[in-house]
């Protein structure tokens, strides 16, 4: 099957389980700093998803999560192209049975076996920690995660237990940050020098909360997607934060 991914985190699906001369094309986010297999890109041509280009390199499917819009995915069925949907996950359970499905709608069930196998092992390589520690997340842009989200199944995954006063993503004022009481700041996004142009982020008092505590950058490419590979920075992460 020869493909075209429609958006940043269907390509991390493409470029993990499929040889690159089945990948007609990536989306232009392929290179960015948050997609986590970058350094696979290679030669494989980057496109906007357009009817036009889709039509030319005649795939024989489409893979996405949000890429292309109801238009263009209607007309790409019209044409015989399949698509390939990649769900949300909110867990590494659900993770693991993602990739699998997608392997095999992709015709390499084999890859998603390897892939899943491949996440339980990164799990099961998390040390666990003998003094869990409080750790709030928070970007630059003011907002923080409970333990409903991708964020608290990560630092979960660690053995850590996440500050948080709601169970999904929220707005965290400068004013309430500085009032929150943790051992650790896990910083999303905080790599992103666009990202840091956000105000709260930037504000001198949280900064400065940050800089005097322990705290641990989160890599981008584990909070942009939710997807079986973030497991793979999980033991390095939390000993990072022990």
């Amino acid at each position: 099957m020869r493909v075209v991914s429609l958006d940043m985190c269907a390509d991390q699906y493409a470029l993990a389980l499929l040889p690159s001369d089945r990948i007609l094309s990536l989306s232009p986010r392929a290179r960015h700093q948050d997609s986590f297999y970058r350094a696979r890109v290679g030669a494989i041509p980057l496109r906007r998803p357009t009817l036009e280009a889709l039509l030319a390199l005649k795939p024989d499917a489409l893979v996405r999560t949000w890429g292309g819009d109801a238009r263009l995915i209607k007309q790409a069925q019209a044409h015989g192209i399949k698509i390939i949907q990649i769900n949300e996950i909110a867990t590494f359970s659900e993770a693991a049975t993602e990739v699998e499905n997608v392997a095999a709608q992709l015709g390499v069930p084999q890859a998603g076996a390897r892939e899943a196998q491949n996440m339980a092992a990164a799990l099961a390589r998390v040390p666990m920690p003998q003094r869990p520690r409080n750790v709030l997340y928070y970007t630059p842009s003011g907002f923080s995660a409970g333990a409903s989200t991708w964020v608290g199944q990560i630092i979960g995954a660690t053995g850590h237990r996440l500050v948080a006063s709601q169970p999904y993503f929220y707005y965290l004022s400068p004013e309430v940050f500085l009032s929150e009481k943790a051992d650790v700041y896990a910083l999303g996004f905080y790599d992103d020098a666009y990202a840091m142009r956000r105000a709260p982020g930037r504000h001198p008092l949280v900064r400065a909360r940050i800089e005097r505590a322990a705290h641990v950058t989160i890599p981008s490419p584990m909070l942009a997607c939710s997807a079986w590979y973030v497991a793979f920075g999980l033991p390095e992460l939390a000993e990072t934060i022990s």
